[in-house]
């Protein structure tokens, strides 16, 4: 989980932040950055930010090994399950309140 100790945040935000106003200005060709990209806007980093992923992992993996990569893919599977519980479920649960349920799930509540 990303939840690490607030000494450890300190020492790499500074290359996070550096790296996300690098692909902010990927993606945006002025010089204003929005706080809130469009779809298509953020489909135009999307393999940007693959890219960083890969080579950040890649990079500090090293030479692959079984447990490596076994560490290296539960990992991201974490990061995955932690951005869906956090991000995505939220954005669900605000449409299904909007736009009403499917009626196949709704009878699951039951």
């Amino acid at each position: 989980m990303p939840y690490i100790k607030e000494e450890n945040r300190l020492k790499l935000d500074d290359c996070i932040n550096n790296m996300i106003n690098c692909l902010n200005d990927q993606m945006y060709s002025y010089e204003h950055h929005k706080t809130d990209p469009s779809a298509e806007e953020f489909i135009k980093i999307a393999g940007d930010i693959n890219y960083c992923f890969s080579r950040i992992l890649s990079s500090v993996m090293g030479n692959p090994a079984y447990t490596k990569i076994a560490v290296a893919t539960g990992v991201l599977e974490n990061i995955k399950q932690e951005f869906y519980r956090r991000v995505v479920e939220r954005y669900e649960d605000k449409k299904i309140a909007e736009n009403g349920d499917i009626k196949e799930y709704k009878r699951l509540k039951a």
